[in-house]
């Protein structure tokens, strides 16, 4: 039985969000906007750069930014 697809708004509710999660970062990919602006503005840039061939370093330090952001709201919760 195939899993069930993850999306990037249940990672962001749980703050368990893993750059080194291929799942994780499918959902990223495919998500639309998020609620929140401070977010959202790091989605899009590490899917941006995601996108590009030549920024590989500097898109996982987005990811990387985007994990930790997502992480800290459990910490607020």
């Amino acid at each position: 039985m195939p899993r069930e697809r993850l999306t990037l708004e249940a990672l962001v509710e749980r703050g368990t969000f893993d750059a080194g999660n291929h799942r994780h970062r499918r959902a990223l990919d495919e998500s639309g906007p998020l609620e929140d602006p401070k977010l959202e503005a790091a989605r899009q840039c590490a899917v941006d750069l995601r996108g590009r061939g030549g920024a590989k370093q500097m898109a996982a330090r987005r990811l990387r930014e985007f994990e930790e952001q997502v992480n800290s709201l459990s910490d607020t919760r």
